[in-house]
């Protein structure tokens, strides 16, 4: 598979397509649903690249930030423990960012497919399963922290 069949086939989706301007690698397109969310990017790092990374980064809502940081030491641990113990399930790679921090500001959850016979269902079932992670770390927080009211428009990562 190549760039320009791997966009057909997300269009076919009925998915958007964007390039974030500050882009650089060879290949990086986010693309999202009509609602907006949730965005997903699709990356080929360079030009010799063999593979695609496919991603969601999950911004930490300041709100959200503040109540994991008021739990105690011991119920913020195992709230991190469980979220990994089912990213790991989930047979994803995610990171903590920034690395060593107590309380991340993002959690970026990925996975990465080769391109040489990579076909339409394997990458659809990739790209789903990284979805569904992030979709998992928003609900997650979501329901131990409860939602965030108010104006979030411009801001569909944030949870």
């Amino acid at each position: 598979m190549n760039d320009k069949e791997l966009e057909t086939i997300i269009k076919e989706l009925g998915l958007s397509i964007t390039i974030p301007p500050q882009a650089k690698e060879a290949f990086h397109i986010v693309t999202a649903p009509p609602q907006g969310f949730p965005s997903i990017d699709i990356i080929r790092p360079n030009d010799s690249s063999k593979f695609y990374l496919i991603s969601m980064g999950i911004l930490i809502h300041p709100n959200h930030k503040s109540a994991i940081n008021e739990l105690k030491k011991d119920e913020k641990r195992k709230f991190f423990q469980e979220l990994t113990e089912d990213l790991l399930k989930m047979g994803v790679d995610f990171a903590f960012l920034p690395p060593g921090s107590e309380t991340p500001d993002v959690i970026q959850v990925l996975r990465l497919v080769f391109m040489e016979s990579l076909t339409p269902n394997e990458f659809l079932n990739t790209y789903y399963l990284v979805r569904n992670a992030g979709m998992l770390v928003i609900a997650k927080i979501n329901n131990k922290f409860g939602n965030i009211l108010g104006d979030t428009k411009g801001l569909p990562r944030y949870v």
